[in-house]
């Protein structure tokens, strides 16, 4: 038996959350750096609202600095901004199913507010000043979701995408050779608002 959910769209356009494919968020076939959940330890000692976090909460996938960044489902651009010694510069995208997030970023092509389709240039990506190996961070949350869960809400990414849109690590992650450091979060303060 094979399912068609994919391709059977519902009444106005919108498909089931287990049915989402989503499109690639970068030109070509990038190179995942780091994946969901992975480096748990050194993540442990950022928190998202107060709950430490239970690993990587998205995925890092290797980009030259000024490459495409593109919209992965149609959506609304609900914040654009900047999170100094974390994400740096990011924007958020809201769809029917939940939200999409993308990190480090030089420039912003979009506008607060802005619909999207799916597939359409939202920024290009950045190195985040230099401080670190330049790549996408990209995020999702999952409608409902809970923002206290140890993952800021997000959810893995990895299964709403085709196989073909993305390459694994290279042999050297699987081997235990660092050959990506993984970026810091920005230490938690009080008042301080999260993405």
């Amino acid at each position: 038996m094979t399912f068609q959910f994919v391709n059977q769209p519902l009444r106005f356009g919108l498909y089931e959350p287990e049915g989402l494919y989503l499109h690639c968020p970068l030109a070509g076939h990038p190179k995942i750096a780091q994946y969901w959940g992975e480096n748990s330890d050194y993540y442990a000692q950022f928190s998202y609202h107060g709950a430490p976090l239970k690993g990587h909460p998205g995925l890092d996938l290797l980009a030259s600095v000024g490459s495409m960044v593109l919209a992965v489902d149609r959506g609304r651009v609900v914040e654009i901004s900047v999170e100094p010694n974390g994400f740096g510069r990011y924007l958020k995208l809201e769809h029917s199913w939940g939200e999409s997030l993308y990190a480090h970023l030089s420039e912003v092509q979009v506008e607060a507010g802005q619909l999207v389709n799916r597939g359409a240039q939202l920024a290009l990506s950045g190195d985040n000043e230099g401080a670190l190996q330049p790549h996408l961070h990209f995020a999702i949350r999952i409608t409902p979701y809970n923002r206290f869960d140890g993952w800021g809400g997000f959810a893995d990414p990895l299964p709403f995408f085709s196989s073909a849109d993305l390459q694994p690590a290279d042999e050297g992650f699987a081997s235990g050779v660092q050959l990506f450091s993984p970026p810091p979060m920005a230490t938690e303060r009080a008042g301080m608002r999260r993405p």
